[in-house]
């Protein structure tokens, strides 16, 4: 038993002074190509669940705020405060892909009545390859057709 616990030990020894370990790297592409699953923001793009959470939503002439998609097709705008600015007069929908293109199709509306614009419709690409650094662009016009500007909308 002696003599197995010896042996035991000199191969863990040995394993342990081959020199220093390979540094482990940290960024997407080297975690994709090692085979890791990419989870949450980092994975691919795959149906209505890729838009469903929370935006920082910035537009150029209208409201901003955090945006909220939600699972059953609501919408939500609140201030950075958590006031409620508004909510979608219809559901929110996106259309995949096409063969050969990377963008991904948004829309979605967002009644903020009292304010100036009444209800705003917003029009909107992703790029399909997600990652940390997707952004929602688009348009965004009121009810008569009018464009109002252009927003951007981040993940939180």
């Amino acid at each position: 038993l002696r003599a197995t616990r010896r042996a035991c030990g000199f191969a863990l020894g040995g394993a342990l002074s081959l020199g220093r370990p390979e540094r482990a790297r940290a960024d997407l592409a080297s975690a994709g190509a090692g085979g890791l699953p990419l989870v949450g923001r980092f994975e691919r793009l795959q149906g209505a669940n890729a838009f469903v959470g929370r935006w920082r939503l910035r537009c150029t002439d209208g409201p901003a705020g955090t945006l909220s998609l939600l699972r059953d097709g609501d919408v939500e705008l609140r201030s950075e405060a958590g006031e409620l600015l508004g909510t979608g007069v219809a559901p929110w929908t996106y259309r995949q892909r096409e063969k050969g293109a990377s963008t991904v199709l948004v829309r979605f509306s967002v009644d903020v009545s009292g304010g100036e614009w009444d209800v705003l419709y917003f029009t909107g690409a992703v790029d399909a390859e997600g990652g940390p650094g997707r952004r929602l662009e688009g348009s965004l016009s009121t009810g008569l057709g009018r464009r109002v500007g252009e927003f951007v909308a981040e993940p939180l």
